[in-house]
């Protein structure tokens, strides 16, 4: 628990943590929204939903390097030749081995469920245009079959009446 007597550099990583669960959620809730949005065919939904994704995956993105640079920070002070990690920390602050546990599993979650939302998405983009794809292949072939046209002769042309003289001049 992080009171007022809890050091600095603890009361630090766990608001650092805190961002990045609070930015994870907010990228997993775009995601689900994308997700829907595909589903239904929304283009201008997805197209909003990515832009805010991108923005997201931005802030994520610095959330991300300010913790680690705090936790650098933090390691280094201590003179630990562990590697930059959180679990390094509980050596450094071992009254906090609880709740160092829980932000790593915490943070681990996250991006377990943030890898399990893109690669849903992902599968998701290929089937669409997999569908679009077979879609418009069907549409042409239905559509060539229909502009079949036939010379005067009775044979078949791929050139309909009129159109000869375009593409002779």
């Amino acid at each position: 628990m992080i009171t007022k007597e809890t050091p600095e550099q603890i009361r630090v990583i766990s608001e650092k943590v805190e961002q990045l669960h609070q930015s994870s959620n907010k990228m997993i809730e775009v995601m689900e929204r994308q997700i829907d949005a595909i589903v239904h065919s929304n283009t201008q939904q997805i197209e909003e939903l990515a832009n805010l994704h991108a923005t997201l995956t931005v802030r994520y993105t610095e959330n991300e390097q300010e913790f680690i640079q705090e936790l650098s920070t933090i390691i280094t002070a201590s003179d630990e030749k562990k590697g930059i990690k959180l679990l390094a920390l509980k050596e450094i602050f071992p009254d906090f081995k609880g709740e160092i546990e829980y932000w790593q599993t915490l943070l681990q979650d996250n991006v377990t469920k943030l890898q399990r939302k893109h690669h849903q998405i992902m599968e998701l983009l290929d089937f669409a245009m997999s569908s679009n794809a077979k879609m418009l292949e069907t549409l042409y072939a239905k559509g060539s079959e229909k502009s079949t046209h036939y010379s005067a002769k009775g044979s078949r042309s791929t050139i309909m009446p009129g159109i000869a003289i375009n593409q002779k001049a």
